[in-house]
């Protein structure tokens, strides 16, 4: 008996998994320095999500995407989801089959019988009562839905709101360092137009002031919109977790304003029907409750005490014997008061979170959809205020060609021209952040453009991200988030 017990433990043993220390990386720059945005693995990716190409400059979407494959805090989401996926297997695990030796020597023989030795082995099973092996194992799947969907969350903050709203504004402030650029220079040609004139007696020495003091206050606002590039770019980077010389030339390019042209005809309760459908931070918060709920099913299991059989045989002096005992350990405690009443409260807690955010969701699709419609009226002000002052410029270089008027007139009426686009442009980078607003905060993208990926994606993004980064440093293979799953889970 002793040999098959024996036996059985090293037959046992050779199932089990070895431990591989793991340390962390020293810390280098190379990972960071080396990220760059013509990366081949990021344009495949960029293909499988229907991104279209960048050799004309990169949308908000495009970058979007290129956040979620290099962010590192979307790798430390998707270990979590790994954490999420093992615990399933430690939730189904049934409690060990326990067994158990034991060799005695008696002082003498008793009568009757041959020898003093008595040899006995005994198992143990226990059986768990009240369900409660179901429900952990409900609420581990809860738990790693909840975790799927904070993996969604977290991409969806980091892509389509942080890293497409970096763009958008970078794109406006490109612009507007064009602007600003092509207003100066337009001013500082006034200015040499007034100044003869004021040669020629036509005009006072004031108006030769104001023109060259507004050349001179364009000249500033060239500089601060260079600078406003400068910080715009900065933003992007630390959007996309990439250096700033990846992004710093970077071109960039529009995305038409599918959303809010949407938003001008929809009502309040489709976008808000549709905000709720979609949204994973409410799903995140729905599959929390899931988990709570769980958790109570588990505390109400905990009530019943679990049934233990063992049978065994014995060899006792030389009589063979069968043995069957029962248990109930923990029959006589408390029935779990305490934690089911907090695991009740828990729940509740979790139902009104979900109520709260349902309320912050429609409260700001209803203000991105005012925002968007506003936007958009704006836009079309300032398209006809560009089309009133190229007409005025076209009748003042006619009035020049016939000799009605002089160049200066024709400087004015292009300086008009020139602020109306710029206000123009500005109108359109507003538009823009609304329209990325609105489809941050209904959770998706329209249809026909790029696709946002599924948990399933990110998770594979993630580990074949986190796998390049640990080809790229094999001495310290394995510590940048290695996926070394159990078999249960493949």
């Amino acid at each position: 008996m002793a040999a098959l017990l024996l036996s059985t433990t090293v037959v046992s043993c050779g199932r089990f998994q070895s431990y591989s220390p793991a340390p962390v990386a020293e810390p280098s720059l190379n990972g960071f320095v080396q990220r760059r945005l013509d990366d081949p693995a990021l344009a495949q990716f960029l293909t499988a999500q229907n991104a279209g190409a960048t050799a004309t400059g990169w949308s908000p979407q495009q970058l979007a995407l290129a956040a979620l494959y290099f962010h590192p805090a979307l790798r430390e989401q998707a270990a979590a989801v790994d954490v999420a996926r093992a615990a399933e297997v430690t939730a189904g695990t049934p409690p060990p089959l326990t067994l158990s030796a034991e060799v005695s020597r008696a002082a003498r023989v008793d009568e009757g019988k041959s020898t003093p030795w008595s040899i006995s082995l005994l198992a143990g099973l226990t059986f768990e009562m009240g369900g409660k092996r179901a429900a952990r194992r409900a609420r581990a799947r809860a738990f790693t839905l909840a975790s799927m969907l904070r993996l969604q969350a977290a991409g969806w903050q980091l892509g389509a709101v942080d890293a497409a709203r970096a763009a958008v504004r970078a794109l406006g402030a490109d612009r507007a360092l064009a602007d600003a650029d092509s207003e100066h220079t337009a001013l500082a040609e006034l200015a040499t137009l007034v100044r003869a004139r004021y040669g020629e007696g036509q005009v006072t020495l004031a108006d030769v002031a104001q023109a060259e003091t507004e050349a001179q206050r364009a000249l500033v606002t060239a500089a601060e919109a260079r600078r406003a590039r400068t910080t715009a770019r900065l933003a992007l980077a630390r959007a996309l977790a990439v250096p700033l010389r990846a992004v710093d030339t970077l071109p960039l390019r529009a995305d038409t304003g599918r959303a809010c042209t949407a938003a001008a005809p929809a009502s309040f309760d489709s976008l808000g029907t549709l905000a709720l459908r979609q949204r994973y931070d409410l799903g995140e918060a729905l599959a929390d409750y899931a988990v709570a709920e769980g958790d109570l099913r588990v505390e109400i299991a905990r009530q019943y005490p679990d049934l233990t059989i063992g049978p065994g045989i014995a060899w006792d002096q030389g009589v063979a014997r069968w043995m069957l005992s029962l248990a109930t350990p923990g029959i006589l405690r408390k029935v779990n008061r305490g934690p089911i009443a907090e695991s009740r409260a828990r729940r509740v807690a979790e139902a009104r979170r979900v109520a709260t955010i349902q309320d912050s969701v429609l409260v700001a699709v209803d203000s991105a959809a005012a925002v968007c419609r506003d936007a958009s009226r704006e836009a079309e002000a300032t398209a006809a205020l560009v089309e009133a002052s190229t007409r005025s410029l076209a009748l003042a270089q006619g009035a020049y060609a016939r000799g009605e008027t002089g160049a200066t007139e024709v400087a004015f009426a292009r300086v008009a021209v020139l602020r109306a686009v710029r206000a123009q442009h500005a109108a359109a980078e507003r538009a823009l952040e609304a329209a990325t607003a609105l489809e941050s905060v209904l959770g998706a993208w329209p249809s026909g453009g790029p696709r946002w990926p599924g948990p399933t994606e990110l998770t594979d993004l993630t580990t074949a991200v986190t796998t390049a980064d640990t080809a790229d440093t094999a001495d310290t293979a394995g510590t940048h988030g290695g996926r070394d799953r159990p078999e249960e889970m493949k």
